[in-house]
Formats: C-alpha cells, structure tokens, sequence
C-alpha cells in the first residue's frame, strides 16, 4: 500500500471483530467488536489522530464502532461496500481477505475522500427504530397474507390470529409514533409542513425527518444524489444511453416512490408534470422516476424555507 503524509485508517467490520488497517504500515491489528474492543480501538485512535478512518458498511454491525469513534470526536466515514470492492477491482487488488479489505478500505478514505458520518440525534434515532420494526411488521403482514390463500383450510385460524396481532402491532408502534411527534414541538412543525403537500403522509413525514435529515439543508442536486434520485449518463462515443438512477437511501426512495404515486393524482403541480412526460413519450416508470425527483425538490425547498406546500407554489 502506498503511503502518504496524512494517516488513513481501515476498519474491516465483522460480527465478533474488527480487522484495522493504517495506511503506509505493514501490520494490521484486530479487536474484538464489543465494548472492550471499541473502546481499546478509540484510545488507539485518538494517539494516532487520523484524517479519516473508514468503516465499510455491514448490515448493522458498524454501528457501535462508528458511533463510539464519532462521539470520540474522531473522523469517520461509513461507505458503500459495493463502491470499495469497485474501486479494489479497479485498482487491480482482486484478492480478498478481512485483512487486505481493511488497507483496501484505507486506500479508499484516501484517494476518494468520503463524506464524514454525521450521527442521528436521539429522537432521530427513537423514530428510525420505530420506523424500522414498522417495516419489518408489515413485511411479515405481507407474507402472512400470502400464505393465507394457499394454507390448507386446518391452518387458516393459525395464519388469521397471526395477521390480527402483526395488524395490532402496527397499530401500536403508530400510536407511539404519534404521540412523540404531539410530545415535541419542532417535529409537529415540520411534519405539518411536509404533510402539506398532497402524498406526503404521516409515515413518509417521520421517514423523511428520520432518514433525511439533511433534507432543506442542501441544494436540490446534492439531496437528489443522496437519497438516489440523481440521474447518471451513461453516453460512449456518439451512443446515447439511457440516464438511470440508483444507490442512495433505499428506506427513503420506497416511501417517496408511494408518495409520489398518489401525488401524480391529488397533488396538481406533479399530477401536471406526469401527464406532460406521459403525452410526451416517456414511459411511465421514467415519468415516475422524474416526478419523485421533483416533489422531493420541492419538500426540500419547502422545509428549507419553513413554508408550506400552499405558500410555496404561491410564492
């Protein structure tokens, strides 16, 4: 690995372990992923005082490493593991092993400079878990659902009593949604300003709020790039390709795609686009994809100015 007057670090995340790499050193060294480890790894790190350490992402395991070093006040980024094993293969590092992942990932903070993890605030992290066991209710909900039509008849009360208490438990983590906004002033603001726009609903306000926070706080080119709504090119010589999207915050995506659906028929300013795309040839999956990139252009510059969707097309 090439070394470098600054001091990147690499941090290979598995379930038990924590596989560390600096950038220009030989050895790597590991920790357990616990508290013992993290906080063994943190004093380490705040002697060295790195210009970035980089974790790469692993389905949840990252979470204690990333956030005991951000609170330590030290640089860190979460990425994309897809992103590191492009730019490996792109550098010809083709082998893979937790150990060459880590200097590979040091490489990576280096060269490619991501973005510093920026932690949720408490509530922010309360909604997103509410929000989270939603999800995974309603998608056992589904499936249960499923099996009800094929379940031999024997069964059918089994699966019946399982979707009435999946349904009550819903039910509940809505009611408990509900009464955080109530109980505090600044997410009742801004959820009433967002639930302004015709298709936002309550559940895609808290998700938006939760998931988006940067959502008013950056230009509509950046927040399109980062919950994956940016179009990309993909032209070669005098070929033309088609521009798609993808990456970016898929919890955020999947809410506003629904919210968008409903929006291309009550909400007048992207109800108006998508019949103007669609008399234009575009086939409906484009027209919907370019309306989602618009309503949340607009909710962005609806909670940048503090304003609802009304004053904001009146403006």
């Amino acid at each position: 690995m090439t070394t470098s007057r600054g001091k990147f670090v690499g941090i290979d995340v598995a379930k038990d372990k924590l596989d560390i790499a600096i950038l220009g050193e030989k050895k790597e060294s590991q920790v357990g992923n616990n508290e013992k480890g993290i906080t063994s790894l943190v004093k380490k790190m705040k002697t060295l005082k790195p210009d970035m350490i980089v974790v790469e992402a692993t389905g949840g395991y990252q979470r204690a490493v990333v956030l005991g070093l951000y609170e330590a006040g030290l640089p860190v980024a979460v990425v994309n593991p897809v992103r590191v094993r492009q730019y490996a293969r792109a550098s010809g590092l083709l082998a893979k092993t937790d150990k060459l992942d880590a200097f590979n990932l040091a490489e990576f903070g280096k060269q490619m400079k991501p973005r510093r993890f920026e932690a949720k605030s408490e509530a922010e992290r309360y909604v997103s878990a509410l929000l989270v066991r939603r999800r995974q209710l309603e998608e056992m909900l589904k499936a249960e659902k499923s099996r009800l039509r094929t379940v031999p008849a024997a069964m059918r009360n089994s699966v019946e009593r399982i979707i009435e208490v999946l349904k009550e438990e819903i039910k509940q983590l809505e009611k408990e949604l509900d009464k955080f906004i109530k109980e505090n002033e600044d997410w009742q603001e801004q959820e009433e300003i967002l639930k302004s726009a015709k298709g936002v609903g309550r559940i895609t306000a808290a998700t938006l709020l939760a998931e988006l926070p940067e959502l008013g706080k950056l230009d509509r080119k950046k927040i399109a790039a980062l919950v994956g709504l940016a179009p990309m090119n993909a032209d070669s010589g005098k070929k033309r390709g088609y521009r798609k999207t993808k990456g970016g915050r898929m919890e955020v995506r999947n809410v506003l795609y629904m919210s968008t659906l409903v929006a291309t028929r009550y909400n007048p300013l992207i109800k108006a686009q998508y019949q103007q795309l669609l008399k234009r040839g575009k086939v409906k999956k484009v027209a919907l994809t370019a309306c989602m990139r618009k309503f949340l252009t607009i909710l962005n510059a609806m909670m940048r100015d503090k304003v609802p969707f009304r004053q904001m097309v009146t403006a």
